[in-house]
């Protein structure tokens, strides 16, 4: 792969040298590096958005010299966004990245760093008098110091910033430490938010003098956590969100839960990890770009992070250990604590589980959802956190069901033939062809209910909870919640089987509900063999470029996607027409599979984004790790890359 060119957001992007190997110890090369600034580009946007943006850049790899640039290149595209700051010598043009074909044209200049100031073009004025809408606290580890204790330290920052009523968002940095992000009340002077920042350092400073210094002097620095507080100025650049980082491994600055701060295994993150994060739970960090008031001196209380002085002189407060299992469940808000992200289950053989310790449960063919019922109002989230509320109108009156109660629900979108089987063949088809199904939402767990926070009691408990409901269903067609099977494992798997179901859930009946987490306490077996892939692209059949022949699929791996062959058989005439229509318009030019794809096969593929997951059914692999007759079942809506 010498050279390609790439269109993006209507732009052509020369891009040359893709094999070369950007980061010599993973193996990462430019080609990585460009596709996942293009995956993690809505993202990353509205973080970097009317900043000028410097770039590191290592040209030669991360095992070379890097150099910092600031202005534009000669020669630079002239579709490129810029922006003029006066300098003392001269003034000078900075890139703006205000979509994701600046991102692209950055990676291809091996521009892996991509750093801004905190203020805005937008809320700025032209004599330099420089705004922001937010501000950035930069927890810096001293020698020896754990990231597990810049963890502790932005907790405590999460409380003074709360006291005052300004969100914040942590960040590992990718590099040793955490920038912790805060949303101001109204745009302010750099100067202002400077001062905001200096105050807080400072005054945990006084409050936590073992632990954390404010101080610029590196000697000050070991065994404690610096907050620089000083990259508010408006000279200063920090790191951007999800940009990565020039080490030895793609680390990237990666957007966190507050809740993953107290882990003692906290760590920085690569950016196959960020990219899998955010296709399951979107960008962690949106509360803190969106529509912004005019530019103000608004004003911030200091005198919340003066009262944080005179607390006693003791390391800084730590959360409080995760309920156990069996502790009774928080009283809190359903619309406000339940993390929307599903519990997965690992594969995992269950015939030999006792029922003793086990539940059972069909594997229904369908979409995962997580129905929520908040004030009224139904949300349906897919497990990568798609709404899928408006896909499911069939759906809509479980809102007025639960009328008067909050919930958050865990289940499966089922179409069931007139038989009474699910069929994903026929959810995933629903929308262009007429077949004879219906809809139903199968549930088989509850999260929340009335305020009741149930994440941390046992399945067993949970389950009870659920049966409780049970009567309120009991005349809504479109809600169903399946019996258990009987154990041991064996029995579940071959009852499974003789109703044609797709396998089994084991479910541990002592397990806590582990949001996104894929944990042993839930194993599933299924009854027949399907893979879900990634479609990266496409051939024409005999008759020309009117049918759909095949499309080419592949596996993503850490290092991109894995070409595991073609599939051409298991749609209609409709279907197929209808997949190439969606396929057109992700055309691209250069071949997104590791090391390509057969010779034969390559001449006369048409590559596109791979961005469409599928179901698909076969008999086993090949030895070459293709395939052996796959068939085709439909497309997973409800799910995105990452989540493979």
């Amino acid at each position: 792969m010498s050279g390609s060119e790439l269109e993006v957001d209507g732009h052509a992007i020369a891009l040359t040298n893709l094999d070369r190997v950007l980061y010599p110890e993973a193996g990462t090369r430019k080609y990585d590096v460009i596709s996942y600034y293009l995956a993690i580009a809505d993202a990353m946007l509205p973080h970097l958005a009317s900043r000028p943006v410097t770039r590191k850049r290592w040209p030669s790899g991360t095992e070379g010299a890097p150099f910092f640039e600031k202005t534009l290149p000669a020669g630079s595209p002239p579709w490129i966004p810029r922006f003029t700051i006066a300098h003392a010598a001269d003034d000078k043009v900075y890139p703006v990245a205000q979509n994701a074909a600046v991102l692209v044209w950055f990676a291809q200049m091996a521009a892996l760093e991509l750093h801004v100031p905190q203020w805005r073009i937008d809320l700025s004025d032209d004599d330099g008098d420089r705004h922001t809408d937010r501000l950035v606290l930069d927890l810096d580890p001293g020698p020896d110091v754990p990231l597990t204790q810049c963890g502790q330290v932005a907790l405590t920052i999460r409380d003074v910033l709360t006291d005052t009523g300004m969100a914040s968002y942590p960040v590992t940095s990718g590099g040793k430490g955490i920038h912790v992000y805060a949303r101001l009340p109204a745009p302010v002077r750099a100067d202002s938010a400077r001062a905001v920042a200096k105050e807080i350092a400072s005054a945990l400073e006084q409050a936590y003098p073992a632990d954390v210094t404010a101080s610029m002097t590196k000697a000050a620095r070991p065994g404690k956590v610096f907050i620089d507080w000083s990259q508010n100025s408006a000279a200063k650049t920090t790191l951007g969100p999800y940009s990565l980082r020039g080490l030895a491994r793609p680390w990237a600055a990666a957007p966190r839960a507050w809740s993953e701060l107290s882990d003692p295994d906290l760590t920085q993150l690569l950016y196959p990890e960020v990219l899998e994060r955010y296709s399951e739970s979107g960008d962690l960090l949106a509360g803190l770009s969106g529509p912004r008031p005019s530019p103000s001196d608004g004003v911030v209380d200091l005198g919340a992070y003066r009262r944080h002085r005179r607390v006693s002189k003791t390391s800084p407060p730590r959360p409080a250990p995760a309920s156990p299992p069996d502790a009774e469940p928080k009283t809190e808000s359903a619309g406000t604590v339940v993390s929307l992200r599903p519990m997965l289950a690992v594969d995992e053989a269950i015939d030999g589980l006792d029922p003793q310790e086990w539940a059972f449960e069909g594997k229904w063919d369908g979409y995962r959802i997580l129905a929520s019922v908040h004030d009224g109002r139904l949300r349906l989230q897919s497990r990568s956190g798609i709404d899928m509320t408006g896909d499911f109108p069939e759906l809509a009156g479980l809102s007025d069901v639960l009328a008067g109660r909050d919930a958050v629900l865990d289940g499966e979108v089922v179409a069931l033939d007139p038989a009474g089987r699910t069929d994903f063949t026929l959810l995933a088809g629903r929308r262009r062809r007429r077949a004879e199904h219906t809809v139903k939402l199968y549930l088989f767990d509850v999260l929340a209910i009335d305020g009741d926070h149930l994440e941390g009691a046992p399945w067993e408990q949970r389950r009870a909870v659920l049966e409780d409901l049970a009567p309120w269903f009991d005349d809504v067609p479109f809600v169903e919640i399946p019996a258990l099977l009987d154990g041991p494992g064996q029995r579940a798997v071959d009852e499974a089987r003789r109703n044609g179901w797709e396998g089994v859930v084991a479910k541990r009946r002592s397990s806590p509900y582990r949001h996104g987490s894929r944990s042993p306490d839930w194993r599933k077996q299924k009854n027949w063999s399907d893979v879900e892939v990634v479609i990266g692209g496409f051939r024409l059949g005999r008759e020309g470029a009117r049918t759909l022949g095949s499309v080419l699929v592949g596996l993503p791996e850490e290092t991109g996607l894995r070409y595991i062959g073609r599939v051409g058989t298991g749609w209609t005439h409709a279907q197929a027409a209808d997949l190439l229509a969606e396929l057109k318009p992700l055309e691209i030019s250069l071949c997104p599979f590791l090391g390509g794809v057969d010779a034969p096969v390559a001449s006369s593929a048409t590559w596109v984004l791979p961005k469409l997951v599928a179901d698909v059914q076969f008999m086993d692999w090949t030895s070459t790790g293709h395939l052996r007759h796959p068939s085709w079942r439909g497309l997973r809506r409800d799910k995105l890359p990452g989540d493979l």
